[in-house]
């Protein structure tokens, strides 16, 4: 990235230049949501998840992990 400062009044070489915003400004969203596994089960072992067409099993392991299948 290169910085290029025009200046149009008298320039004094001991100022700092003005602060140049170095990542874009932050657009306001909604927090992403999050489910409890247990909310999305409602208690039984796996879930079945029904997504453009195609079905997805999120099954609970006796590790109490999560494993997506489809």
């Amino acid at each position: 990235m290169v910085r290029i400062c025009i200046y149009t009044d008298s320039v004094n070489p001991n100022t700092a230049p003005p602060p140049f915003p170095l990542t874009a400004p932050a657009t306001a969203q909604a927090p992403t949501p999050r489910v409890a596994y247990a909310e999305l089960s409602e208690g039984r072992r796996e879930v079945f998840i029904e997504h453009a067409g195609q079905v997805y099993r999120l099954s609970l392991t006796a590790q109490n992990k999560l494993i997506l299948t489809k």
